[in-house]
């Protein structure tokens, strides 16, 4: 199971595809009454245009390899705006990679979308500094771990241009962006420089490995939110 964000905290559920609607909703709000401009960078390679149907590929593309591989060749993404001060990560989506292709490579291949992506979901955050964000991965299905500041879980800088990512084929990566829904506020994480969690780690008291319950969840995401609001406020 993956974990999803709605506004009653995060929520374990199977993964699934998004439908089209979704995705349209989202690409056509590039001219919205704030005045985002969304104009495709220069040299970005034709399949990793946004838009529909490459969105759509690479969507697919990543649930065929999770689907056999399951999170081993996956990994969680998070976008941040390098000059931010509170030093906030976004989580943005998911990336798959099939085994021969480096996660190095595959974010490479993929970054003009998952970069804009980013850009269109969080447009008060990132949008300023589409072109120039930066791109970080942690283990995959770790968002778990990352909301209770777990130390052990690291998050990796990546690095735009990658010698060899260009031959990768686009069926050989893929990438499941995230996608708000009911006014959520979304997943973000307050780390360091190096990508370690500034907060202590969040006790769990259980002795056993379940997961915690909707209300345990709930308390959590308030104490996260809490914990971000002052970040944001220092």
């Amino acid at each position: 199971p993956s974990v999803c964000r709605s506004n009653k905290g995060l929520l374990l559920s199977s993964p699934t595809s998004l439908d089209n609607n979704k995705w349209d909703s989202l690409i056509d709000d590039d001219d919205d009454e704030e005045g985002l401009q969304f104009a495709q960078l220069k040299d970005v390679p034709r399949d990793m245009k946004y838009n529909l149907f490459n969105l759509k590929r690479q969507r697919d593309a990543f649930d065929a390899i999770r689907s056999v591989a399951g999170k081993e060749l996956t990994n969680d993404v998070y976008a941040r705006d390098p000059t931010d001060d509170t030093r906030t990560f976004f989580f943005v989506g998911k990336l798959a990679r099939v085994s021969d292709v480096s996660l190095e490579k595959a974010i490479s291949r993929q970054w003009p979308m998952i970069e804009e992506h980013s850009a269109r979901l969080r447009p008060l955050e990132l949008y300023p500094k589409w072109g120039q964000l930066e791109l970080w991965v942690a283990p995959g299905d770790s968002e778990l771990d990352v909301a209770y500041c777990r130390p052990d879980i690291p998050f990796t800088k990546q690095t735009r241009d990658v010698e060899g990512a260009s031959n990768v084929r686009n069926v050989e990566c893929g990438f499941q962006g995230e996608v708000y829904e009911n006014d959520e506020e979304g997943f973000r994480t307050v780390r360091d420089e190096d990508g370690k969690p500034v907060r202590s780690e969040i006790a769990d008291s259980s002795e056993s490995k379940r997961q915690p319950t909707d209300a345990e969840m709930d308390d959590l995401m308030e104490m996260l939110n809490s914990q971000v609001a002052a970040a944001d406020s220092d």
